[in-house]
């Protein structure tokens, strides 16, 4: 009989449990998991903070303000993969079911600019202000266009 030795924090949460420190238990079992996922997704993804968000917000807004004599500028919107309305590419939904499989985001939301075909996906993780990107459309909107190629 092989013995495989858990990890000291697997020790914990199994004891907390054990001895009935049901809340500890379950802040201790969020935390790993949380760890868990972000170590996956600053692995596998380019990372998309909301400073640079905000930077491609400004230079779209500079960009696009009094664009062909119309009012207003276009923004950078984001929308629950749920609440997206438009198909996405077979190579974009192929990229997301490679993210699930990694099991690391608890979600998924579409980057878009209205009145331009081609969003971006990216994953999100509940508690991190971070977006991972995932895929694009094309490139209509590019992450090259919000990162740096060295970036992220």
């Amino acid at each position: 009989m092989e013995i495989v030795e858990k990890q000291p924090e697997v020790k914990v949460i199994d004891t907390l449990e054990r001895l009935g420190f049901k809340t500890a238990s379950t802040k201790l079992k969020t935390l790993s998991e949380k760890k868990r996922k972000l170590a996956i997704a600053y692995e596998f993804y380019r990372v998309v903070t909301e400073e640079k968000v905000a930077d491609f917000q400004s230079k779209l807004r500079k960009k696009t303000a009094n664009w062909d004599g119309r009012q207003g500028y276009h923004k950078l919107d984001f929308v629950p993969v749920e609440s997206y309305e438009n198909v996405p590419t077979p190579d974009v939904l192929a990229e997301m079911e490679v993210a699930q499989g990694r099991k690391c985001f608890d979600s998924y939301e579409v980057a878009y600019i209205k009145q331009v075909e081609d969003p971006l996906l990216f994953g999100r993780i509940k508690g991190c202000p971070d977006r991972f990107f995932i895929a694009q459309w094309d490139n209509d909107v590019s992450i090259d266009d919000i990162l740096k190629p060295n970036e992220g």
